[in-house]
């Protein structure tokens, strides 16, 4: 949902990219030399997690109908390497005040778990645990790429918590399957309520059962909100897994700030199945070479790289350049991260619609498979988890208007939370630079609420 009002755009850039640097590799050699860009660029999720001398895990979960997706851990640790000392932008005296706060804060952690008289482990409190989910197009990198004192996934595990990024179908790291290859028609045959029944519990259950907690708290951006709510629609137990949610652009209904793209619907519902005819599903796929080409053009040394600032601006909305520029380079080789076209026209489906609803098949196909011509309404009511909802007024993407009808119809609404900037939009909820103070500080007083 990232990209969706400007999706056709994004399209035609990674297109045209990807199509330069196949037909001229020498030159896309010679003119990758000359950059200078950030040196996360072309790095995983793993390895930017690393690079900020954190620790890594690698882990994958396999879905009940055969995906494997790749899931990211940063695990707590009483320490952190070397090399995160060598990354430090913080001043002298602001790294003595935070080192000091670490040692408290893993002292704590240490002693959460005492052993009996007898031997036996004892839990004085549930470790804190948090899941955090991507948006469309999106994946676990976007929570990793910034400062370690500006990146959520950095700053939730300072504050103690063992984090797990997540990653759904279809994106660079949900690419694997038990049975099928990308290249298979079948591989890219899931809608939005697709990957609502079989990846967010998956996830979450493979979590649970590695942390031995029996809740967690959850952390969504966009469709990463969307896939909840229709998670605890589909599966209502799973509520009792979660022990609190935080949405950051929290909307299920998209009628308003799409309202332009409705008449697309129609289109592209025809459009998804003569692809699906051809096998041509896959939808942005991310190659190395438009990668490569696309983050080029963001580096410092290409005197265009204010157009790499505009059509960021053009994808997310008017920003106040929330985003450090030189991290332009690690946005631009990780987004697009891959999705299947049904997805997309899932999304249509919803603006032209009004509703929340399980993918439309058309009426004959939607009696076979859901019983009735409609397809099945998605109830928010069933949400029954602490939900808070993080928004902006100068969010494109989330509608306000949106936003309110979503986190109305949530059954536990306990914090609406409107950001405090001007020029806040819908992605600076993971890139900006002043994530921290307006959204992430918020999300972890809350969180502080419920343990």
């Amino acid at each position: 949902m990232a990209v969706l009002p400007k999706v056709l755009a994004t399209v035609f850039i990674a297109f045209c990219c990807y199509r330069i640097s196949q037909a001229d590799e020498d030159r896309t050699s010679r003119i990758r030399r000359g950059f200078r860009i950030h040196p996360h660029t072309h790095m995983t999720t793993a390895e930017m997690i690393r690079a900020r001398g954190y620790p890594a895990e690698v882990h994958h979960v396999v879905t009940d109908d055969g995906y494997i997706l790749e899931v990211h851990r940063i695990p707590l640790s009483s320490r952190r390497s070397s090399e995160h000392n060598l990354n430090l932008t913080y001043s002298v005296q602001n790294e003595v005040k935070r080192s000091l706060e670490l040692q408290l804060l893993n002292t704590s952690a240490r002693t959460d778990h005492e052993k009996s008289p007898a031997g036996e482990i004892t839990h004085r409190g549930d470790p804190r645990v948090v899941f955090i989910l991507h948006c469309f197009l999106c994946s676990s990198a976007d929570f990793v790429m910034n400062d370690h004192d500006q990146a959520l996934a950095f700053v939730m595990s300072d504050e103690g918590y063992d984090v797990w990024l997540g990653n759904m179908r279809g994106n660079i790291y949900g690419r694997r399957h038990s049975k099928f290859s990308p290249s298979d028609t079948q591989f890219w045959e899931f809608s939005i309520d697709t990957s609502a029944r079989y990846d967010l519990p998956a996830m979450l259950q493979y979590v649970r059962t590695q942390t031995g907690v029996t809740q967690l708290s959850y952390i969504g951006h966009s469709m990463g909100n969307m896939l909840f709510f229709a998670t605890m629609s589909i599966h209502p137990h799973i509520n009792s897994w979660v022990r609190v949610m935080a949405g950051m652009g929290p909307v299920a209904y998209m009628y308003h700030g799409h309202a332009q793209l409705g008449f697309l619907a129609p289109v592209t519902d025809k459009l998804e199945r003569s692809l699906a005819k051809k096998g041509q599903l896959e939808f942005m796929a991310p190659t190395n070479t438009t990668a490569m080409m696309v983050s080029g053009l963001c580096s410092d040394m290409i005197f265009i790289r204010p157009i790499c600032q505009l059509i960021l601006d053009f994808i997310a909305g008017p920003s106040s350049r929330n985003v450090d520029p030189t991290y332009l380079p690690v946005i631009a080789a990780h987004t697009p991260a891959g999705s299947s076209f049904r997805i997309f026209a899932h999304l249509l489906q919803f603006v032209r619609d009004r509703t929340f609803q399980a993918y439309d098949w058309g009426p004959t196909k939607n009696r076979e498979v859901y019983g009735s011509s409609r397809p099945t309404r998605l109830e928010l009511s069933k949400v029954t988890v602490p939900v808070a909802g993080f928004w902006s007024s100068s969010d494109v993407l989330a509608d306000p208007r949106d936003v309110a009808r979503t986190l109305r119809e949530v059954s536990n609404l306990v914090l609406n939370h409107q950001v405090q900037h001007d020029s806040f939009n819908h992605m600076d909820f993971l890139w900006g630079e002043n994530a921290r103070s307006l959204v992430y500080k918020h999300i972890i007083d809350f969180f502080n609420q419920y343990y």
